[in-house]
């Protein structure tokens, strides 16, 4: 009895052995038997701040670029196909990482100029990428075209273009009054100019006030021949603040004679004799200021101030002897800008029985006060 589980625990152990030794082998035979695998890479250019020393350093930066005008877009994918045994590729994997990175003074020469890259010949005598027994059989793209370039600053000073026909007291100023544009040389050949402009819109100038300083918070900045989207270019600041002072546009017009007429209370009208002095019952060479298109309406007639005096029941009670023109009707933002008219009158009160006419008059009701002013 004791023999037959002897042999039977025998074989089993014998079993197990055959069993591992098998699976050990077909896991080695499994691992260096050849494969071919097709992987995807991002393909990453890498920019490098500084290269050189000293006076030679430089900023370098680099993009991709068609072979020829019009050609295909950026190549950002390439396709990897390699040969190996299942460990190497699963370690080339792991290495690889899905990307490519092409680097300034690595893999991409450290020299101004267009190059073209051979992906697969980069890849293959890359240390980080040298599998033991992992070959690459072929990369698409074969190869891509690279740009290199330098990091150049300039300072442009700021102009401000105004709408046509707008006139300004002084010169207008930005804040801050340059700019600085850090982009590619070749970007910055384009620039033709060492100005650039802060355009101001119409609508912006029409919420300014004439002849005080103003603010035009935030307008864009301008350089002509480059784009804030351009390859590595940096605009700083990319909006300033523009102060302007609109000059007045304002003309004087001479308004040559202005009869002069009385205005109290409707009360007080039979109940007083008043005489205005033959000098004064007109307004001479009478001299109002106001914008273009206001002084436009009195040249043409179609609006027509008129001048008086107005008397007050205090005025018509101590019998003044002379008080201030004033001038009503004037159109809107026009004032008179002719010295204050003294009008010599004489008041008198009627008697109940006397029948002398007064020489008084009471002005149409519709008229405004408004744009009155001091007259001649």
């Amino acid at each position: 009895m004791m023999n037959e589980q002897r042999t039977f625990f025998g074989r089993l152990r014998t079993f197990v052995i055959v069993t591992l030794i098998t699976v050990m082998v077909w896991l080695l035979a499994e691992s260096r038997m050849v494969q071919t695998r097709t992987l995807e890479a991002q393909v990453v250019l890498t920019s490098v701040h500084q290269v050189g020393e000293g006076s030679s350093e430089q900023a370098l930066v680099v993009r991709q670029r068609a072979k020829r005008p019009g050609g295909e877009d950026q190549v950002r994918i390439a396709t990897i196909q390699a040969e190996g045994s299942a460990a190497g590729l699963d370690r080339f994997v792991r290495v690889l990482e899905n990307r490519i990175e092409l680097r300034i003074g690595r893999e991409i020469p450290a020299e101004l100029g267009i190059h073209t890259l051979d992906l697969r010949a980069i890849l293959r005598q890359s240390p980080a990428m040298n599998v033991h027994g992992v070959i690459i059989t072929e990369v698409s793209p074969e190869t891509i075209t690279v740009e290199v370039d330098e990091l150049v600053t300039r300072e442009f000073r700021l102009r401000v273009d105004m709408p046509v026909g707008v006139e300004l007291d002084g010169v207008p100023r930005t804040d801050p009054a340059m700019i600085r544009v850090r982009a590619p040389s070749s970007v910055l050949l384009r620039v033709e100019s060492n100005q650039a402009h802060v355009r101001i819109d119409p609508s912006k100038v029409a919420q300014l006030s004439p002849g005080r300083l103003e603010t035009i918070p935030g307008v864009a900045v301008e350089l002509p021949g480059i784009d804030g989207q351009d390859w590595q270019t940096q605009i700083e600041p990319r909006q300033v603040d523009v102060f302007v002072t609109l000059r007045t546009l304002a003309e004087n017009y001479t308004i040559d004679r202005l009869p002069v007429q009385v205005l109290m209370a409707p009360g007080e009208i039979g109940r007083w004799r008043i005489k205005i002095d033959e000098a004064d019952k007109d307004l001479i060479n009478t001299m109002v200021v106001g914008p273009a298109q206001a002084i436009e309406l009195l040249k043409a007639g179609e609006v027509v101030p008129q001048a008086f005096v107005t008397l007050t029941f205090e005025d018509l009670e101590r019998q003044i002897r002379s008080k201030p023109a004033q001038i009503l009707g004037l159109p809107s933002q026009c004032r008179v800008v002719s010295p204050e008219a003294m009008v010599n009158l004489t008041i008198s009160p009627i008697e109940l029985s006397a029948l002398e006419p007064v020489e008084s008059a009471v002005p149409n009701p519709s008229l405004s006060a408004e744009g009155s002013g001091a007259g001649q």
